[in-house]
């Protein structure tokens, strides 16, 4: 019974986000993108830098910048990335305030950060919208 108690745990692992916890099977489910995001498209083999203007499940409406509206389309994971990877160094926004941090890990829908100058029981996973450049 002990075993089968540690499997159902082991399932329910939770990750924090946002300050709160919510288990990673929300996190894998959230949408790819949020509103206003800066990330790339991939079309016809290369990647464009694009802005995601609205969401709907899993799809973004894009439109790529440089080019007019007429280019605008939904397009789902396979067609979209994020800017930062694992290691970048980045800003993020908490309560109002940006503070440096880095990349630890990229999901399709956000990423796992450490502040600069502060423990790992600060890190936390945090949607596109509250990462900028540094």
């Amino acid at each position: 019974m002990k075993n089968k108690k540690l499997m159902f745990a082991a399932a329910l692992v939770v990750t924090s986000f946002a300050g709160t916890f919510i288990p990673n099977s929300a996190i894998a489910s959230a949408p790819i993108c949020t509103r206003g995001q800066k990330a790339e498209a991939k079309w016809k083999g290369k990647w464009y830098p694009v802005k995601v203007l609205d969401v709907s499940g899993q799809k973004c409406f894009i439109t790529y910048e440089g080019y007019d509206s007429s280019w605008n389309e939904w397009i789902g994971s396979r067609r979209f990335r994020a800017y930062f990877r694992t290691g970048s160094s980045v800003n993020v926004r908490w309560k109002g305030k940006w503070y440096p941090a880095r990349i630890l890990q990229v999901s399709g829908n956000g990423y796992k950060i450490t502040y600069d100058g502060y423990d790992s029981s600060w890190d936390e996973w945090v949607e596109p919208a509250r990462v900028s450049r540094r």
